[in-house]
């Protein structure tokens, strides 16, 4: 009589595994979620290649494209946020938290900062922390 363990075992690797998620959260907000990837190439994203590594999470809020050809991947994806350049926090994307130019600051980064901007940056920065 055969031990029908095997057979068991055999099922068990036939599942799918389940994806895991990447925990993200804001040092900032403290806007938290769980993301799909973290680094520059997303691989549900081909056609994308970010400047820095992010935190970037499948868009949930976009249906699965029916012919891939027509959807482009650059509409099913969102990035969450990326580490300070100058502090290496986690920040998200919002207004309040982070300023992207060249690379990511955190705001308060931005604020100690402020003066080793090109002029024209400096100008949308103070408008941006204003409005946060």
């Amino acid at each position: 009589m055969e031990n029908p363990e095997p057979e068991k075992d055999q099922k068990e690797q036939k599942r799918p595994e389940e994806k895991q998620r990447i925990p993200f959260c804001c040092s900032l907000c403290s806007m938290s979620e769980k993301c799909d990837y973290v680094g520059k190439n997303p691989p549900f994203a081909r056609k994308i290649q970010l400047i820095e590594d992010s935190y970037i999470m499948i868009d949930p809020f976009s249906p699965p494209p029916i012919d891939s050809r027509k959807q482009s991947s650059a509409e099913r994806y969102l990035v969450l946020g990326a580490e300070c350049s100058v502090c290496q926090r986690v920040v998200c994307r919002g207004t309040e938290c982070s300023f992207f130019y060249t690379a990511t600051f955190c705001t308060e980064c931005v604020r100690e900062k402020l003066r080793e901007f090109p002029l024209e940056v400096q100008t949308k920065i103070r408008k941006q922390l204003q409005s946060s």
